[in-house]
């Protein structure tokens, strides 16, 4: 849901609504709006939140596209990860070791995650998992994971 992400991706930044609307020209009830769910951003704003909490308008707006933040920050959240040495991941499938179990254990067949993009901030994934109340029937997700969230990961064999 884009409320929740636009609260998620606020909180990571370490905003405060006033800061965004501050930012982005508008009132701190109009963020309010936006984060419970009473209005959705125009075009513009949306573009501009996506550059504010570098990620892509996709992500930001798509329903598919779930966020993963490291809950509690610590010492080592402030050590960058190179996030150069981790674009080799790009296209590989991997298990990640993170704060998000559902990436960490192949459980009920889940396919092991395929990174799809890595930048300064974000691991981009994706994956299929047994879709919510039923038994058979799959769905696709994209995951965005927060780099300090990442502990580890094993990159997989090609099958």
């Amino acid at each position: 849901m884009l409320e929740e992400k636009l609260i998620k991706l606020r909180k990571k930044q370490g905003y405060s609504q006033q800061e965004v609307a501050d930012l982005l020209s508008v009132t701190r009830q109009t963020i309010s709006n936006w984060e419970c769910g009473q209005a959705t951003p125009a075009l513009d704003k949306a573009a501009e939140l996506a550059r504010l909490y570098h990620v892509s308008m996709d992500d930001l707006v798509g329903n598919d596209v779930e966020i993963v933040l490291k809950e509690e920050k610590d010492e080592s959240t402030n050590r960058r990860k190179d996030h150069h040495l981790l674009q080799m991941l790009i296209g590989k499938r991997c298990v990640i070791d993170c704060d998000d179990m559902s990436l960490v254990l192949d459980l009920e067949g889940y396919t092991k995650p395929r990174v799809l993009d890595v930048n300064e901030e974000w691991i981009r994934v994706e994956y299929e998992r047994r879709k919510e109340n039923t038994l058979r029937q799959r769905e696709t997700v994209v995951k965005l994971i927060e780099m300090s969230a990442v502990k580890g990961f094993q990159i997989m064999e090609d099958e």
